[in-house]
Formats: structure tokens, sequence, C-alpha cells
């Protein structure tokens, strides 16, 4: 009997040695990194009149969105390098573009990177504007002339 009572006994002091008194919990979240470009024409876009001069013409909003916290880049490119190209044949009408009133080079493949540097989320809207100097009807040969202008946006 008394090999019962010492074995409850000790029983009963290890179970006290091995319990806890206090607990931790770790709460945890991810919120992924996103960035985003819209792109939105303005209808002028889709059919330039080439025989009148513009200057920063808008051709469409962009916007922006951002919660990386490194900043952000934005790659302007032009598939012709800054000029319309006629379909089906070589001619070309040159142009120059500003996002939000900076110069976008478009003359090299590279094309143009702004480099955002907010490390706060962030919705930004730009103007993206067009110039050129106008040609008169006779001295362009007839047909579509067209540029394909591609806007990346990546985290930096």
């Amino acid at each position: 009997m008394k090999t019962i009572i010492t074995a409850i006994y000790l029983l009963t002091l290890s179970t006290e040695t091995f319990s806890a008194t206090t607990g931790t919990l770790l709460l945890q979240a991810i919120n992924p990194r996103r960035v985003s470009i819209e792109v939105t024409p303005v209808a002028v876009a889709s059919s330039l009149d080439l025989t009148t001069t513009q200057t920063n013409l808008k051709v469409a909003t962009i916007v922006e969105k951002s919660n990386s916290k490194t900043g952000y880049k934005v790659t302007v490119t032009s598939a012709n390098l800054g000029k319309l190209k006629r379909e089906n044949g070589a001619e070309v009408f040159t142009y120059t573009m500003k996002l939000d009133g900076s110069n976008v080079n478009l003359n090299t493949a590279a094309g143009t990177v702004f480099t955002r540097t907010q490390t706060m989320p962030v919705t930004v809207s730009r103007n993206l504007t067009i110039s050129y100097a106008g040609k008169s009807v006779e001295t362009m040969i007839e047909g579509t002339y067209s540029d394909t202008v591609t806007l990346d946006i990546a985290a930096r």
C-alpha cells in the first residue's frame, strides 16, 4: 500500500513538473506583391489626323498600381521605334511621346524606363501624350499608319 501511495505521489509530482504555465501562438499572414498597369486609350488614338500638327495630344490614361516595398519601374517601348509605319509598306511618320510630361525615348528597342521610388501602396494616374508635325495628304502615300506602344510594370 505504501508503494502505491508513493507511486501516486511521484506521478503527481512529475505531472506538475512538466505542465506549462505559459503558452505562445504565432499569428502570421503573407500579403503578396502586386504591381499592375492599366492602359485606357482616348478615342483619338485610333484616328489620328496626320495632316494637323499636334503638341502633347493625350492618347491614353495610364494607371500604375504597386504595393512593392522596393518601388517599381515602368518601361515604355515602341514596335516601330517611335514611328507610325504604313501597313504593307515602308513609309513612316515620326512622332514623340511623353508620359506625364516626361520625355519617352522610343528610338531604341529598350525604350525608356521610369523608376518609381514609392515604397508604400500607390495608385497613380498619368497621361500619355504624343506630338508630331502634320503633313499634307499629297506628301504621304495613302494607307493606314500605325505603331504599337507597350507599357510594362515590374517591382524593383
